[in-house]
């Protein structure tokens, strides 16, 4: 299930790819096109679930290769401390990011973004409250800045106008 999902995200970030080149133009008259930023993100994409799919192959290879341990140590070295069962652990992210784009709705672009961040860093990432909070608030403050004040695009509102 994971050589799937990698290779589907793959897959999507190459549609992103070749969305953005041939339907919504690259480069248009020296500057970037609106296929600028998809074609980034695609390029990104791709390299980053490419790497994921070369590190879950070598793994495969590794435990297949590995006889020297018994069967139980294998599967309790193979999951440290896993809460979830290895089948669904690829999905979370993607929940994960279907719940921030619900929230964003609600709440509004700034809160959804802060609450993500530090949520997923906070709890998934187990790193200590102040250095998450510490995170997102830079993290925010910085895409706010460069969109909003600097780029003038405005993020959208949720229902409390934030």
């Amino acid at each position: 299930m994971e050589l799937t999902i990698h290779i589907l995200i793959f897959l999507f970030g190459g549609y992103w790819v070749q969305q953005g080149i041939f339907v919504y133009k690259f480069w248009i008259k020296g500057l970037p096109g609106s296929g600028f930023m998809p074609v980034l993100f695609g390029v990104l994409l791709m390299v980053l679930s490419g790497f994921l799919l070369v590190q879950t192959i070598r793994r495969k290879i590794e435990k297949s290769d590995s006889t020297n341990s018994s069967e139980d140590e294998d599967e309790i070295s193979s999951k440290p401390d896993e809460k979830y069962p290895e089948w669904i652990r690829p999905l979370i992210p993607a929940v994960y990011t279907l719940l921030g784009i619900g929230l964003m709705v609600v709440a509004g672009m700034v809160p959804a973004m802060f609450l993500t961040a530090f949520i997923w860093l906070f709890l998934i990432g187990k790193i200590k409250l102040g250095k998450s909070l510490l995170i997102s608030i830079i993290i925010t403050l910085v895409v706010y800045l460069v969109f909003v004040l600097w780029l003038r695009i405005p993020f959208p509102r949720g229902v409390f106008g934030i």
